[in-house]
């Protein structure tokens, strides 16, 4: 019996020896071969990783002009697990933000990423509300400010449609952006912003600050030699230049004012657009800040519809500025002889229905030439339904109808070019006639387009078929470096027109500006010789749209331009008078390569 005391005794000291063995020897593991780990760990539990937001790139026009910059704001972040009293919590940040305590809820729970990730809940927050959250920063653990940017849009130049505008990231946006953005953070949603989105966003960075155990920021950790923490500075998006002429666009924008419509000026040597200008259009720093429901719904619901881009997005049918399709068609095919004349009376009848001229006493007899110096209805019926469908709409494809121009600008529209396969899905294979190329080859009917592309159209007849697609982009520039690149501009050429074709048209629209019978002689300009087309389009809302295209100067064509004037009555009225406006800027700033008149100075 002693015995077997004795024994469990030994073997109850011995299993204390070993125990304690093995406490030693984990001990001395985790000393030596884990320590880092666990002060790494432990670290963690005071100090937090900020990100640090890059600079955004700023936009500049082909000189160098800043359009868009930054400015300094406030951004308010919440750490969800280091907040106390949250019901109180809340309530006073919504108070502050102007906001409900339930849409605060929302917005912390849009937070993926965990509790202990702070979450953005109050953007570019202006100084009233951060001065009355900092005064009460002691009941607000786990709140943190931060400085951030905003967008400033006052340089004189609006262009709205052109800039776009930064909003908070979606859901579906952050799965599709990456690792560089957060919850909370600002991306391009419409324009360059959106589409130069990774250019000029740059790379984040982050930081370490020390916090309390409720949270509370006791010292920043920039420049501590630690082991386990570094600072990495964030790197600054790039600048875009655009091929825009600031100088251009604040003109056109305060001449168009008022109106519905716009404008589009590119430089035919590259296709670079000068100015794009739509009206009636909204004021950019409405989303330089948060953006109230009252306010999205008003822009929303106007009537006259200030957030479509009428120069990219909308469609029109484009009236007599397609009239050198026709011709095109008709003299490529043989078709057309441009000495052939045709009398007319001011009307045309086909099929027992009665189509009017624009000129109700008529034009007599006319020619080519004189069809287009003059716009003649009566001519263009009669040599449309020549032509026929299939010529007419091969050489408007040729020109770019019926697709997107390829602007760097998501939003772009392509344009409706009526085929035959189209009218059959429309009206009924066999439930439309021929007779319908009489509204088509006058640019109307089933035909629509948006400016811009007309603007291109203007161009590869300027060039005599080397057009190029029009660009917003010039060139992206570090400003750090001051290395700027310059991508190459796309070509696009009209293929298979005969010289002496474009020749005649190119005369004609000569004519339309600087013949004695042109519809645009009103658009001249003093010691500048342009060309142009006018267009009245029918519109069965109301009065008619104003067209003007052309391009000058005549010889050596530097610029081509498109003005629309929605319910301006006629081109000649309404849209030629803006394209004078263009081109006298233009001609006495010497933008065009001619030397300007000489203004006399005494009145």
């Amino acid at each position: 019996m002693e015995l077997n005391l004795e024994s469990k005794r030994r073997i109850f000291a011995g299993g204390l020896a070993l125990l304690f063995l093995v406490l030693i020897g984990r001990f001395a593991y985790v000393q030596l071969f884990k320590g880092e780990q666990f002060l790494e760990e432990a670290n963690k539990n005071r100090v937090r990783i900020i990100d640090v937001d890059p600079p955004r790139g700023l936009i500049r026009d082909r000189f160098g002009e800043v359009l868009v910059e930054n400015s300094p704001a406030y951004a308010i972040y919440a750490v969800p697990a280091e907040i106390r009293n949250a019901p109180e919590a809340y309530q006073i940040i919504s108070t502050a933000l102007r906001m409900s305590p339930d849409d605060l809820k929302q917005q912390i729970a849009k937070n993926k990423r965990g509790n202990f990730t702070p979450v953005k809940i109050g953007r570019q927050v202006d100084f009233a509300a951060f001065s009355l959250l900092n005064e009460r920063r002691l009941e607000l653990t786990g709140v943190d400010f931060r400085a951030e940017s905003r967008r400033m849009y006052n340089h004189g130049v609006k262009a709205p449609h052109l800039f776009g505008y930064l909003s908070e990231i979606s859901d579906a946006e952050l799965n599709i952006y990456g690792n560089n953005y957060s919850p909370g953070d600002l991306i391009g949603k419409k324009g360059i912003e959106r589409q130069y989105e990774r250019i000029m966003r740059g790379e984040k960075g982050h930081r370490f600050i020390e916090v309390d155990a409720v949270g509370r920021v006791i010292r920043d950790l920039a420049g501590q030699d630690t082991t386990f923490f570094k600072d990495q500075e964030p790197e600054p998006g790039k600048d875009l230049l655009l091929g825009l002429d600031a100088s251009l666009q604040r003109m056109l924008e305060a001449e168009l004012a008022g109106k519905n419509g716009g404008a589009v000026v590119l430089n035919c040597k590259n296709g670079d657009v000068l100015a794009l200008v739509s009206k009636p259009d909204f004021d950019p720093e409405l989303f330089s800040k948060p953006l109230t429901p009252e306010i999205w719904n008003r822009l929303l619901n106007d009537p006259n519809k200030p957030l479509y881009d009428r120069m990219v997005q909308s469609l029109y049918p484009p009236g007599s500025t397609f009239k050198m399709i026709t011709a095109f068609a008709g003299l490529q095919t043989g078709l057309i002889n441009p000495n052939e004349t045709v009398f007319c009376p001011g009307y045309y009848v086909f099929g027992g229905r009665t189509f009017d001229c624009h000129k109700k006493g008529g034009h007599g007899t006319v020619n080519l030439l004189g069809a287009l110096e003059q716009s003649c209805n009566v001519y263009f019926y009669r040599m449309g339904f020549r032509v026929g469908l299939e010529h007419w709409t091969d050489y408007a494809k040729r020109f770019g109808f019926g697709i997107q121009t390829g602007i760097d600008l998501s939003e772009e529209s392509g344009g409706l070019l009526p085929d035959e396969e189209y009218l059959d899905r429309r009206y009924g294979k066999g439930r439309w006639s021929k007779g319908m190329m009489l509204n088509l080859a006058i640019g109307q009917g089933d035909l629509l387009v948006t400016p811009l592309q007309m603007a291109c159209f203007a161009m590869a007849i300027a060039n005599e078929g080397r057009s190029f697609k029009p660009r917003l982009m010039r060139s992206i520039l570090d400003p750090f470096t001051g290395k700027e690149e310059f991508p190459e501009p796309d070509s696009v050429y009209v293929r298979d027109i005969r010289a002496e074709n474009w020749e005649l048209v190119r005369r004609g629209m000569f004519l339309v500006v600087n013949g004695g019978r042109g519809t645009a002689v009103g658009s001249r300009v003093a010691g500048l010789i342009s060309a142009g087309k006018t267009g009245t389009a029918q519109n069965p809302h109301g009065e008619p749209h104003g067209w003007f295209i052309g391009f000058a100067p005549f010889d050596d064509p530097q610029v081509a331009f498109c003005v629309f004037i929605e319910n301006g009555g006629s081109g000649s009225g309404a849209a030629a008078p803006i394209a004078k406006k263009i081109l006298s800027f233009l001609h006495q700033n010497n933008k065009l390569g001619t030397q300007p008149e000489p203004i006399d100075s005494a009145d």
